[in-house]
């Protein structure tokens, strides 16, 4: 029972990858065939002889036999080489699919303020922005499979690094940054705007904006945050703000000389656009801050579509040329040479 249940299980399991290839069966029998149509060789007849004295000199030869064997051997040969053709397969589990990310766009912030050694890090004083580096790199590098875009901003905003899958190169490229490198003032909505010329919105995955600073006032820069925002939405772009400064914004418009009208702080930016506001003045609630961002915006893990697959033909393929040498060697009468005394 044990016996038929595993060849039940192994043939439920076999797989033809040319199925059509079966089609030839029938024409393995043509060795069966020529060798019946053929018939077994006669005797020559002896020539008549008018001469008494050449009676006898001339021997009829011999009849040859061939081993009744060897069509059958050809045959299955044959058939062999058959089974090979259409390419027995035995298939395993199923492949898991690799996970499909989504754009994500991280601003940093990199103005003069960032520089403030408030926050702790492994016991050791740290920046501001010194900490949301490595929060960061250590978001990014469980998150394969996402596309990273890395923008810094202070009084102007410029990509540090292009849409990327390399999840190491976003968290190293991110610690490269410095404060002042692009001036000591803030242009949010700038950045913002650089931010959503990067992103492309794929089928279910939504791209993401993740913006970490120490305060949500824009002083600079031609594009208002407003008006961002405003575009923001109008693409379905959701924007995550991290603040990490000492205090948390309230969701109150501010107004400055550089725009005309009310602007949004980072509470008032997430909320408009659908993302979340994150108070993190600590490393640990940055961390908590960016976990909570990525269960929010999870990969998309498709179905299998593929299956471990092992390749059976080679067993056949062997089978069919030991069986075709077998007949050569038996049709060349070397069985019979080895048996003459």
């Amino acid at each position: 029972m044990k016996i038929a249940a595993e060849l039940t299980g192994f043939l439920t399991a076999l797989h033809w990858a040319q199925p059509l290839a079966l089609l030839a069966l029938p024409l393995v029998l043509l060795p069966l065939f020529a060798a019946r149509r053929g018939g077994e060789p006669t005797s020559a007849q002896a020539p008549q002889l008018l001469h008494p004295d050449l009676h006898g000199l001339l021997q009829q030869p011999r009849p040859i036999r061939r081993p009744r064997l060897v069509p059958w051997l050809r045959t299955l040969a044959l058939a062999a080489f058959v089974v090979a053709l259409a390419q027995p397969q035995r298939l395993g589990a199923w492949i898991a699919s690799a996970p499909e990310g989504r754009d994500i766009v991280v601003l940093l912030d990199t103005s003069l303020t960032m520089s403030l050694r408030d926050l702790q890090w492994d016991g050791q004083s740290a920046s501001r922005l010194a900490v949301a580096q490595q929060v960061f790199a250590r978001f990014a590098a469980n998150r394969t499979g996402d596309r990273f875009t890395l923008i810094a901003f202070g009084s102007h905003a410029a990509s540090l690094l292009p849409p990327t899958f390399d999840v190491r190169m976003a968290g190293q490229m991110a610690g490269l940054l410095s404060v002042g490198q692009l001036g000591n003032d803030t242009a949010l909505g700038d950045a913002i705007a650089l931010a959503l010329r990067q992103v492309q919105p794929q089928r279910g995955l939504h791209p993401i904006l993740i913006l970490y600073s120490d305060g949500g006032v824009s002083n600079t820069g031609s594009i208002s945050p407003a008006d961002a925002v405003a575009l923001a939405r109008h693409q379905g772009v959701k924007i995550y703000a991290v603040e990490v400064g000492p205090s948390a914004d309230t969701g109150t418009p501010y107004t400055v000389p550089a725009y005309s009208g009310p602007q949004p702080d980072m509470r008032l930016i997430a909320q408009a656009t659908g993302g979340r506001f994150y108070f993190a003045a600590s490393p640990g609630a940055q961390e908590a801050a960016v976990r909570d961002i990525g269960a929010l915006n999870p990969r998309l893990h498709p179905p299998p579509t593929r299956r471990a697959v092992q390749p059976l033909y080679v067993w056949p393929l062997l089978l069919g040329a030991a069986l075709w040498l077998l007949a050569a060697f038996a049709d060349d009468g070397l069985w019979r040479r080895r048996l003459r005394p």
